[in-house]
């Protein structure tokens, strides 16, 4: 199933390009600042809806995304998105757990332009593909099995370069730890800034 998921999402990139009417495409580089960050993690043997939840430090995050537009309100591209990880804001059992995250994923980003002097335009964007979560804690470091990752934000673009976004996303994975098997999800609402750089 992992598998079958990164062969999609490769497979749409490389084949996205022929369909492209428009000619317009973009790289966009992004700064984020999670502003509220959440790390939930459950064992097989917790009773059912049992969980730690862990709210972290807000974390600082890069990433990258490639856009075509297949016409004048839609672009749909692929994208890349690294967290450099936080700690647990409170001290669980002696110990604060880490956690980073790599997201990959297909967007797509419905647009409308505005006419202002600062504004270009306003757009909504959706993220699906996989995930990579590590935890780190009591000087050891796990990496979850590539799981989910889902996305959607709105944002806007001032004088047809500089990106303000604000994005709300879930990564999930699965990993064993000393017998357990366990699901991990990590929600973020983070805000990005960024530059776009037309091709």
């Amino acid at each position: 199933m992992k598998k079958s998921l990164l062969s999609l999402i490769l497979a749409v990139a490389m084949v996205v390009p022929a369909f492209a009417q428009k000619g317009d495409m973009s790289i966009n580089g992004k700064l984020g600042l999670g502003v509220s960050n959440n790390l939930n993690i459950s064992y097989d043997s917790m009773p059912d809806g049992m969980q730690e939840g862990f709210k972290m430090e807000m974390p600082v995050s890069v990433g990258a995304e490639f856009f075509y537009g297949l016409m004048d309100n839609l672009s749909i591209g692929a994208g890349i998105n690294y967290n450099f990880g936080s700690e647990s804001k409170a001290d669980m059992g002696g110990t604060k757990p880490e956690a980073k995250t790599v997201n990959f994923y297909l967007a797509v980003k419905p647009e409308f332009k505005v006419e202002s002097n600062i504004f270009s335009s306003v757009y909504l964007i959706g993220q699906i593909g996989g995930s990579s979560i590590t935890v780190e804690a009591n000087g050891e470091s796990d990496t979850a099995d590539i799981g989910i990752h889902l996305g959607f934000g709105a944002g806007t673009i001032i004088k047809d370069a500089f990106i303000v976004e604000l994005l709300i996303s879930s990564s999930n994975g699965s990993m064993s730890e000393d017998g357990m098997n366990g699901d991990l999800q990590y929600t973020a609402t983070t805000i990005n800034v960024g530059y776009k750089f037309s091709l």
